[in-house]
């Protein structure tokens, strides 16, 4: 199973997406091709833009990703991927 792993950049994280690097370009789909990533039991749709960026805001809407926080995706199968973040909390309830 193939794997990107990485800990994630301030402005990645402050700005909710993840900019891929063209040495790691070809685990991903090609531009504009959606793909699967499930993450805590729960299914998104993602794209990389033109930009080599996933835009990850759908990913906020219970966890706070920071700066440092390690993801890891792994290819599961063809458009399907998973996501690990090991360092990554919850929102606090309020």
């Amino acid at each position: 199973m193939e794997e990107f792993a990485r800990p994630l950049k301030k402005p990645e994280a402050r700005h909710r997406y993840w900019h891929i690097y063209r040495d790691e370009r070809g685990f991903f789909p090609e531009t504009g091709k959606v793909f699967t990533l499930e993450f805590e039991g729960k299914k998104f749709e993602m794209k990389v833009n033109h930009k080599d960026d996933i835009m990850t805001g759908q990913l906020y809407a219970t966890h706070r990703f920071l700066e440092g926080d390690r993801i890891i995706v792994k290819k599961i199968k063809e458009g399907i991927y998973s996501l690990e973040a090991p360092d990554t909390k919850l929102y606090p309830e309020n």
